[in-house]
């Protein structure tokens, strides 16, 4: 039996095997991108010793821009901040890559300008601008509101602490808050008494059950005064997530920045919100104001921040709280066992974290 092909399928054979015969693997070139200084530092009105933390980037692995994991510890370099009025205060390197001001009465002023400088073994020096301290105002208050709403398995129901503050008419103000918190959790807890039986309800024992867990709030939170110059400021700085009964123990530290710096993390955080979508707009430089003094094309990544600081602390009492309701949303997060030892981060069975002594009280009714 003879099998003709008609001209069209002979021409279309040929193509698929041209096609396939000129495939071939191409090793796409593997770029190496040079370490960059990463500078983490900053100098304030607050309390002595400062940080400085240096690292580098890691190389450039593959083509597809993975970076090495490792942290590039900066251990041998010098470290000083310098002010306008000839003083300065050297850093020594306290854990790796981490160097801390070693004259505690260097302090920062409002009004003051510093420098920071970086001394490399390699004999590179980076420098920071000079930045200026702008001056902060006080926390009037604070408001505290419950918020009822919970995501299974991510957090329970929390109260949100927000500042209220008077924000200055003929200045231009730019913020920064950040915060912690203890906040109390439950566990099963424990026999009291050796011999005992064991806890098998999680609401049956009393004993090893309570104790308060450290809860910070990441999260980066600026304001620019550019909508609300002169009028009150009602800014959410603490969501105090709600375990159990008990006493929630937050701090809060408000900031003053420079318009520079607040622009840098405006930036960022629009960065970071981006979600890869074509309409999203491109990605601007973040340029920092650490640069190399011989090259100025060599700018290091981070920032150097000056600030003025105030803080308050508070204590939240929610009498307000129903078991029921803290057994329903909350049960899921009650492990068994003695609280201080299930729980990270908590302190001992029944004990309140120092430094809230003289804290304001806060009743929720």
């Amino acid at each position: 039996m003879v099998f003709r092909l008609a001209r069209t399928q002979i021409v279309l054979i040929f193509f698929v095997t041209l096609h396939f015969s000129c495939v071939r693997g191409i090793q796409p070139v593997i770029r190496e991108s040079a370490p960059t200084l990463v500078v983490e530092g900053m100098i304030s009105t607050d309390s002595a010793p400062y940080n400085v933390k240096l690292t580098f980037t890691g190389q450039l692995l593959n083509a597809s821009a993975h970076i090495d994991s490792n942290q590039n510890y900066i251990n041998d370099a010098s470290v000083l901040i310098r002010d306008d009025q000839g003083d300065s205060c050297p850093f020594q390197l306290v854990s790796p890559g981490l160097y801390q001001s070693t004259n505690s009465n260097f302090l920062g002023a409002v009004g003051r300008t510093y420098v920071l400088e970086i001394h490399l073994a390699n004999g590179e020096t980076y420098k920071s601008s000079p930045e200026q301290i702008p001056p902060v105002p006080p926390i009037d208050s604070f408001s505290v509101v419950y918020d009822s709403t919970y995501i299974t398995d991510v957090r329970p129901t929390q109260i949100i602490v927000s500042a209220n503050v008077h924000d200055p008419e003929k200045t231009t103000n730019f913020y920064r808050w950040t915060s912690f918190g203890y906040v109390p959790r439950k566990s099963w807890g424990g026999p009291c008494t050796i011999g005992s039986p064991p806890c098998t309800d999680p609401y049956m024992c009393t004993c090893f059950a309570l104790c308060v867990q450290y809860h910070p709030d990441n999260a980066l939170n600026i304001l620019s005064d550019q909508f609300v110059n002169g009028r009150e400021i009602i800014q959410p700085v603490y969501y105090s997530p709600v375990y159990w009964f008990g006493r929630h123990f937050v701090e809060v530290k408000q900031m003053s920045l420079n318009r520079d710096l607040y622009i840098f993390w405006q930036q960022y955080l629009e960065q970071t919100a981006r979600t890869g979508s074509i309409l999203d707009p491109l990605p601007a430089s973040l340029t920092g104001n650490i640069r190399n003094v011989a090259d100025s094309n060599d700018v290091a990544l981070g920032y150097f921040q000056v600030s003025a600081v105030t803080t308050r602390k508070i204590i939240i009492v929610p009498y307000f709280l129903q078991e029921y309701l803290l057994a329903s949303v909350a049960g899921s997060y009650i492990p068994p066992g003695d609280c201080h030892a299930e729980i990270p981060n908590s302190l001992g069975d029944d004990q309140d974290p120092p430094g809230w002594e003289d804290a304001e009280i806060i009743q929720m009714h």
